[in-house]
């Protein structure tokens, strides 16, 4: 083993026994400019999991920030879910998408601001119910998260509709990071929730604009 490969392998060892918030910051900290592609963040986290990369791409969404981040994180994080759905090893994105660049500042005030919550989360998670979290359940989970990524994405927006979608899903990828199935289990109830309010906030300001539009 050469002298860069024995860095290497101490590099990554130091990464898997961080914190998954931790860890999460460290790979948008570590930068030499200002913005970020979503290449960048993804290949950032080499051949860690795929729940971890829908974590780093759905937690931006899951705090408020400036309008249009669903859609910048959630266009990525349908393609990757997708992929876990059909059962690929590692996460692939069109150059488009990986092009795609953003405020690393940006994002990482983001981070910065949902970490508490995460760490209270990180605390009570432990291995329980594997089978949630075994290849069989990654790729139900995968095609439950594209789903959900759907409504991240809605072409109405409305604003904060999708926050509480997004953090059912944060609770989820947490849970499949941790392989947790009782923290699984409470994502997936979240998500379902935040999607039926999505749907009903989003059908509110449809019916709302089409009364105005017939009383103009």
């Amino acid at each position: 083993m050469t002298l860069r490969d024995a860095r290497d392998l101490e590099h990554e060892t130091e990464d898997e026994a961080l914190p998954t918030s931790e860890l999460l910051i460290k790979t948008v900290r570590d930068g030499a400019t200002n913005e970020m592609s979503v290449g960048e963040l993804i290949d950032g986290l080499g051949d860690r999991a795929f729940a971890l990369i829908f974590l780093l791409l759905v937690l931006p969404t899951a705090v408020p920030g400036p309008p249009g981040l669903p859609v910048v994180f959630g266009i990525p994080l349908l393609f990757v879910t997708a992929q876990l759905w059909i059962g690929r090893e590692r996460p692939w994105l069109p150059d488009a998408l990986r092009r795609r660049r953003f405020s690393r500042p940006a994002l990482l005030a983001m981070l910065e601001r949902a970490r508490p919550r995460l760490k209270r989360l990180e605390a009570v998670c432990r291995p329980r119910l594997e089978r949630l979290s075994d290849h069989r359940g990654e790729r139900w989970i995968g095609a439950f998260f594209c789903f959900c990524t759907l409504f991240l994405v809605n072409p109405i927006p409305v604003p904060f509709s999708h926050l509480p979608l997004a953090i059912g899903l944060v609770v989820l990828a947490l849970g499949l990071v941790e392989r947790d199935g009782i923290v699984i289990i409470g994502g997936l109830i979240a998500s379902v929730v935040g999607i039926v309010i999505n749907i009903s906030l989003v059908s509110s300001a449809v019916v709302l604009g089409t009364r105005l539009f017939h009383f103009m």
